[in-house]
């Protein structure tokens, strides 16, 4: 009901301005009355709002040209108000153009932007836009108040593919179901740690607040799933650029996280996540050999490894095993009421552990794995260093979405970025690490860079 009588309004408000179009200065007058005075119409006019990069600046210098304050032009908040029309083949009819605080109207369009016009009012609209929804009162901003453009809480079903991760967000319901490639949280991304997971993500405590609900829906979040090793890919050919790999994971392995928001300022939490081993070795079956990765030990402990009878001493396989943080963190949008920079801090601690395994004879003739031998190693946290987490993110949520993250843990510094390509559904994403420590470890690899497309479809 409400709609319609919006809808009957406009008709009344359009049959009063039309007939005026030959007197500009006062159908523009009364255009940005009904937009200051009356937002129940206006809201159900045509509204976008600009996202073309090379668009918003010929736009913000058009504005500059024509004597507007330069501090109060927003390049990241142009808005375009049109009349309805009948015929979606018809060209749009501006009659607004908002740069932040300063604005032209339909007279001032016609005299200073002409050509832009043009543009802007191609049926077609051939440039990157965001259709404002009705429900949205005019002169507010659009900004999302969201945390992650990747994993969206403002929708109703969210599917994301990359080399990375794919994610689907199921219905209104907040669960997400996510398969990712790699440990990021210690480091190893991709394939560098020999193993992805499968994860079931379930909200279980919705939040009240309404200043905090829109990001933050849920003030718990629990994480169940399980790892599983990476058997192939040793020797693909496909990806023969990348350098190779000599980690392993676990051949079984359960994943737990939570995520608790402070009911009293949800932007403040506690987030863990731990990923354990349910399984050891095969010590009695037979090792498939090129599924596991592994490097030549040093001579002295070849020596060491030829005194234990049955172990093949040329061989070690290190095995990541137990793996996990547990960290504080904050959200921070700069300005709430605009919310187009957002930070997020983590500050914590991690535990990563690898084990090395070897090959051994068994009676049978075959090869099967031992650990725990004299001349393997356990490799754990010893010194502050390796019990560090730290983590700093930005993102940029305006009408050019980008983020960028930098980490801190187990020794090694880890990044990753994002920029848009086409849209809100075509993104580029980055992921970078190398060892900080004095010495590497032996499987670990040095300045391993990677990027994948990432198609984004949403269904709000």
């Amino acid at each position: 009901m409400k709609r319609i009588l919006g809808y009957l309004a406009l008709s009344i408000a359009l049959a009063w301005t039309l007939p005026l179009r030959a007197q500009d200065p006062e159908r523009d007058s009364i255009m940005q009355a009904l937009k200051t005075i009356d937002p129940e119409i206006v809201r159900y006019f045509p509204r976008w709002r600009v996202c073309e990069p090379n668009l918003q600046l010929q736009i913000r210098q058009t504005f500059i040209l024509y004597g507007r304050d330069k501090e109060k032009l927003d390049m990241q908040n142009i808005v375009i108000t049109a009349a309805p029309k009948s015929d979606p083949n018809d060209y749009y009819t501006i009659l607004l153009v908002e740069c932040g605080e300063e604005y032209f109207v339909a007279s001032e369009v016609d005299a200073y932007m002409r050509k832009l016009a043009g543009t802007l009012s191609d049926p077609l609209r051939p440039y990157c836009y965001r259709d404002i929804p009705p429900e949205t009162p005019p002169s507010e901003r659009q900004y999302r108040v969201i945390t992650d453009f990747m994993l969206p809480t403002d929708v109703a079903h969210s599917i994301s593919v990359s080399a990375f991760e794919q994610a689907l967000k199921i219905g209104g319901t907040g669960f997400w179901i996510r398969s990712i490639l790699g440990t990021d949280n210690i480091g190893y991304h991709f394939w560098s740690s020999g193993e992805s997971r499968i994860i079931l993500q379930r909200p279980l405590y919705e939040n009240a607040d309404p200043v905090s609900s829109k990001p933050i829906p849920y003030l718990i979040n629990f994480r169940l799933g399980g790892a599983y090793r990476l058997r192939g890919g040793l020797a693909n050919r496909l990806l023969s650029f990348l350098p190779s790999r000599q980690l392993n994971a676990n051949p079984g392995k359960a994943s737990l996280g939570l995520d608790i928001h402070a009911p009293f300022h949800p932007p403040f939490g506690l987030t863990f996540n731990v990923e354990f081993p349910i399984a050891g070795p095969d010590t009695s079956g037979r090792a498939e050999k090129d599924t596991w990765a592994g490097y030549t030990p040093s001579l002295e402990r070849q020596i060491e490894l030829r005194r234990t009878a049955g172990v093949d001493p040329t061989t070690v396989l290190p095995v990541l095993r137990t793996t996990g943080n547990a960290a504080l963190f904050y959200n921070w949008w700069l300005d709430p009421k605009h919310p187009e920079n957002f930070f997020r801090f983590d500050l914590g601690v991690c535990y990563t552990e690898v084990q090395e395994w070897a090959y051994r004879r068994i009676q049978s003739g075959d090869t099967a794995l031992v650990r725990n031998v004299p001349g393997l190693q356990l490799y754990h946290p010893t010194t502050a260093a390796d019990w560090l987490y730290a983590r700093i993110e930005y993102r940029s949520q305006s009408t050019f979405p980008f983020g960028v993250a930098v980490q801190y843990a187990n020794q090694m510094l880890f990044a990753r970025a994002y920029v848009p390509l086409v849209g809100e559904w075509l993104y580029l994403e980055g992921k970078y690490s190398t060892p900080l420590r004095s010495e590497s470890r032996p499987w670990e690899i040095k300045n391993f860079f990677m990027i994948s497309p990432v198609l984004r479809l949403t269904i709000r």
